[in-house]
């Protein structure tokens, strides 16, 4: 079936550019060398100025010209643009429309862009956030791209649209959707035949991909919670990783690795000088965070160590202006009543399988 998408993108093609910030667009039938209807875009991940925060794609004309181009080339070639920054998991498109003509900046309005963004007056902004439910989660569909295309970019191995952490930091790959042959191609290279991938309960799999049985996870958001710190817990560095690791094996939350710590903010209690509780912040979409590695030693179990560190990681997301994110596995009822007894909600969509790449 053709989508709508599939017509944008035959409408347009894409430019060489020697920035590897950067990608170029222009109108399919406009020449290379005068390609005066185009339009720059952030690659993934990347920034081309200040006008954009994490997680957001920023849209220039070619050549900063105010007259690149107006009218129906230029909304083609935006809402191309806009497709992208979707399947992305972008959670907003910016233009700094500084010296752009009135027609240019009709053709952004049209296209859904407001203005009256605190940065300046003269940027539009379009809106990614809200998800198919209309809440603002979009980007926690697939929360590992939205992470590694925004606030934890630095940590991000790619082969065209997908996108993992590198092998020591974490074990999430990103996944754009709806994934195309050549994304599920570059997952297999990427990840090599045996590997797994968690992905959302939707995605639809290629032929020859299969879940793995039993392996499957939930997703709860944290709206309602706003944390409390707690003056036991201290703050986690590098040079705890050896006994956070120790802690883990014991313990079994989930993987952590070397450079996991990297991350975000690990907090952690000791008794007698050992570590025998903590709890930390894993991926992180724009606007959210996830609170991730909670785990106790059994010996100081039914202490609510836990409940604990899970508010004083919350608080200090909450203080930042975030809201906290959590997952757990779907055979885990014990941690998942924990955390919906903190206030965390249960979310349908984030609901995760895991694939095992044939």
């Amino acid at each position: 079936m053709t989508t709508s998408s599939d017509v944008r993108a035959a409408a347009v093609r894409r430019v060489p550019t020697a920035e590897p910030a950067e990608e170029r667009w222009i109108a399919a039938g406009t020449s290379t060398e005068t390609p005066s209807g185009g339009v720059v875009i952030s690659a993934p991940g990347a920034h081309l100025g200040n006008a954009t925060r994490p997680g957001e794609v920023e849209l220039r004309l070619q050549g900063g010209s105010a007259d690149a181009t107006t009218g129906r080339d230029l909304r083609t070639l935006v809402d191309h643009v806009v497709d992208r920054a979707r399947s992305r998991f972008a959670v907003a498109v910016v233009a700094d429309t500084t010296g752009w003509s009135d027609g240019a900046r009709r053709v952004l309005a049209d296209a859904g862009f407001r203005g009256g963004d605190v940065r300046g007056a003269a940027l539009r902004v379009l809106d990614l956030s809200l998800a198919e439910d209309g809440t603002p989660t979009r980007v926690l569909d697939a929360p590992a791209l939205a992470s590694l295309n925004g606030a934890h970019a630095r940590f991000a191995e790619r082969r065209g649209e997908v996108a993992r952490y590198l092998p020591d930091v974490s074990v999430w790959t990103g996944v754009p959707q709806p994934a195309t042959a050549s994304d599920w191609a570059d997952v297999r290279t990427l990840l090599g035949p045996g590997a797994g991938i968690g992905v959302s309960a939707a995605t639809v799999l290629p032929d020859g991909w299969h879940p793995i049985d039993g392996a499957s996870g939930v997703q709860l958001t944290g709206e309602a919670v706003q944390g409390a710190p707690d003056a036991e817990a201290v703050d986690l560095t590098a040079d705890d990783v050896p006994e956070m690791t120790a802690l883990v094996e014991r313990t079994k939350p989930g993987p952590f690795l070397p450079r996991t710590i990297e991350l975000g903010r690990y907090l952690g209690i000791r008794r007698d000088g050992r570590l025998v509780a903590m709890a930390g912040e894993r991926l992180h979409p724009p606007g959210w965070t996830e609170i991730s590695a909670v785990c106790t030693d059994e010996a100081y179990r039914g202490q609510g160590l836990g409940r604990r560190l899970v508010l004083a990681v919350a608080h200090g997301i909450r203080e930042r202006g975030e809201t906290p994110l959590m997952h757990a596995a779907a055979g885990n009822p014990g941690a998942i009543g924990l955390y919906r007894h903190l206030g965390f909600q249960l979310r349908d969509r984030g609901a995760l399988r895991f694939v095992q790449v044939p």
